[in-house]
């Protein structure tokens, strides 16, 4: 058997956390240990954590890797685009259902690897753009 290096379980998860809400008209919600390599709306960060509302309903575009969390959400009227490396992910919840919440280790964020065009430059962190 070849020796590989398994993936990420975390994002299988929060997958079954998301269709078990589809299922049972709950509404996922998603804890994020804010870094500076998370993109989202810093206004809304209390205490260095975020609540975001997953449902089909509040987000578009979602998407799970086993990298990050994307997805687009209005806030205040505007559409942001939201990046959150999955090991910023602290916990997902059905609302409705705490007990059944799912809590992670928050590890902090490695750099991604800098390509040949960098130079030894570090490379910008990512912020939320507009969608028009």
């Amino acid at each position: 058997m070849e020796n590989k290096e398994a993936k990420p379980i975390k994002p299988y998860l929060m997958d079954a956390v998301l269709e078990y809400c589809r299922d049972n008209g709950c509404s996922p919600y998603m804890m994020v240990a804010v870094d500076d390599y998370c993109v989202l709306p810093r206004e809304y960060v209390r205490d260095n954590m975020i609540v975001f509302d997953l449902s089909d309903e509040a987000v578009n575009q979602l998407s799970i890797t086993s990298d990050a969390v994307q997805f687009q959400a209005r806030f205040s009227g505007e559409v942001e685009n939201v990046y959150v490396p999955l090991n910023r992910v602290a916990a997902v919840t059905p609302l409705e259902y705490q007990e059944f919440a799912l809590r992670f280790e928050v590890t902090p964020t490695e750099k991604a690897p800098q390509t040949e065009n960098s130079e030894g430059e570090e490379a910008p962190v990512r912020r939320p753009t507009r969608v028009k």
